[in-house]
């Protein structure tokens, strides 16, 4: 956990506080390990844009990033089944018929779009896929610190990832809508 010179590697990613004054602390901005680079050479900040993408998609309640030597980021992610409910605005389904439900299918598209007018090839986010099965503490994809392990989950579920950059699209990963 030590580099060459001495100095601590904790392996996260951080910013000073204020540029000016070192002495004010630095901002937490992610974990190195999460981090990639696309096939152009894009290096993706993999906290940033998950951090982006679940405040622009409230019905997702967690999400991994997979893009390493990709064209393009894309995302396995959790719904949050209460907040899916809400916005289908109906009789809630069951949870396994949640994640396919057309009308939310819908709604991810049109939001992964909105998400993406704004950014860069680094933050879009181009295709995700609903997973109904949680994270599982016992095969490591959530840390003893209670975080999900994105390594652990792409690398278990990469047959998912495999649908994510499939062409064409299978049934169920859903694509961002362009609006611009």
């Amino acid at each position: 956990a030590f580099d060459e010179d001495g100095f601590y590697r904790a392996g996260d990613a951080v910013a000073l506080a204020d540029p000016g004054d070192p002495g004010a602390g630095l901002l937490f901005r992610g974990r190195l390990a999460e981090d990639c680079k696309l096939a152009t050479g894009t290096f993706v900040r993999a906290g940033a844009v998950r951090t982006a993408l679940l405040s622009a998609v409230p019905v997702l309640s967690d999400a991994v990033l997979a893009g390493e030597d990709r064209t393009c980021v894309c995302a396995l992610a959790w719904l949050n089944a209460a907040e899916a409910r809400k916005l289908l605005g109906e009789d809630p389904p069951a949870d396994a018929d949640l994640v396919s439900h057309p009308g939310l299918h819908e709604f991810l598209a049109r939001a992964l779009a909105e998400h993406n007018d704004d950014a860069g090839s680094s933050a879009r986010v181009e295709r995700l896929l609903v997973m109904a099965r949680p994270a599982e503490l016992d095969a490591g994809e959530i840390t003893d610190k209670g975080y999900v392990n994105q390594r652990k989950v792409l690398a278990r579920r990469a047959a998912l990832v495999e649908m994510l950059y499939a062409e064409p699209a299978p049934p169920g990963v859903i694509a961002a809508e362009r609006t611009k």
